[in-house]
């Protein structure tokens, strides 16, 4: 299951106010045979994957026409955000 969550970006390089939408995975821990022990599946970590980034009044998603370097900024400080909002439940 997931969710979409929304995070506002300022990008200086392009001197813009950025309006991210970010999909929401929550940690899954895979099941362990109860007798054995024995991992039966992998856990997940939790994962905010980009979806599209628009200018705040626009439909247009900028996602594929800005420079990696910029999303990867926009992925960290997304990270960053929605940590600190980590005492809240996502879902």
């Amino acid at each position: 299951m997931s969710n979409q969550y929304e995070f506002l970006y300022e990008c200086d390089e392009l001197g813009l106010r950025l309006r991210c939408l970010f999909e929401y995975e929550p940690e899954e821990i895979g099941s362990i045979e109860p007798i054995s022990g024995m991992k039966l599946e992998p856990d997940y970590p939790e994962v905010w994957t980009l979806v599209s980034v628009f200018l705040p009044n626009s439909t247009v998603d900028l996602s594929g026409v800005l420079h990696p370097d910029v999303i990867s900024q926009i992925e960290r400080d997304a990270a960053t955000y929605f940590e600190e909002l980590g005492s809240k439940s996502y879902d």
